[in-house]
């Protein structure tokens, strides 16, 4: 396209009269720039950890454990032998 203008001509331009030394500093950074974009987030070591705040807040698990026992226990239901 005629009459269009590209960011990059522009910088590469500006950046024709720099001494090499700055034009790799420059570069260096935009690495570092890119590297803070894009990083991987890291998963945790325990695959259940994930799942720690999903029920029961910050009981520990002993205690959820204990709760749901100990729910429902008036309303006994009677099972017969087959």
């Amino acid at each position: 396209m005629i009459g269009t203008l590209r960011a990059s001509d522009v910088y590469m331009d500006m950046l024709r009269a720099l001494p090499n030394e700055d034009k790799l500093d420059l570069i260096s950074e935009l690495v570092k720039s890119m590297k803070k974009a894009v990083s991987v987030k890291k998963e945790p070591k325990d695959i259940f950890a994930r799942f720690s705040g999903d029920w029961g807040g910050d009981m520990s698990t002993e205690d959820y454990a204990d709760m749901l026992r100990s729910e429902n226990v008036e309303s006994k239901r009677t099972v017969e032998t087959w």
